[in-house]
C-alpha cells in the first residue's frame, strides 16, 4: 500500500514537473542561441512574406517562451519597424510582432508557424 502511494505521489510530480505543467510554455532568456537563431530566421521570413518594398528590423524583444514539443517552439514577441531602406536606416511606423517558430536542430529544420500576429 505505501508502495502504491509512493508511485502515485512520483507519478503526480512528474506530471506537474515540479510547479511547470510539462510541455507548457516556459520563460527563456532573449540571449540563448536557439532564440536568436528563431529571431533572425522569423524576421527574415517575415521580411520575405510581405509585399511592401521596405525592409523590417527589430528594435528590441519584448518577451521569449519556449516550448518543448517534437522540437522546440519558441514564442517570441518583439516590437518592429519598417525602415525607409536609406543607408541611414532611419526607422519610422513601429509595430510589434509576435512570432512562433518551431525548431528541430537535430534536422536543421526550422519553420515559422502561421497565424503570426503582426
Amino acid at each position: 500500500m505505501i508502495l502504491k502511494v509512493v508511485f502515485i505521489f512520483l507519478g503526480v510530480v512528474c506530471a506537474v514537473g515540479l510547479g511547470r505543467l510539462v510541455g507548457g510554455l516556459t520563460d527563456v532568456d532573449v540571449n540563448e542561441e536557439g532564440v536568436q537563431n528563431a529571431l533572425n530566421f522569423a524576421i527574415s521570413q517575415h521580411n520575405l512574406k510581405t509585399e511592401d518594398p521596405f525592409l523590417r528590423v527589430k528594435t528590441g524583444v519584448v518577451g521569449v517562451k519556449k516550448q518543448i514539443v517534437s522540437g522546440i517552439k519558441y514564442v517570441i514577441t518583439v516590437n518592429m519597424t519598417k525602415t525607409n531602406c536609406m543607408k541611414d536606416g532611419t526607422p519610422e511606423m513601429p509595430y510589434q510582432c509576435t512570432f512562433s517558430v518551431w525548431s528541430r536542430p537535430w534536422l536543421s529544420d526550422m519553420q515559422l508557424l502561421e497565424p503570426r500576429d503582426c
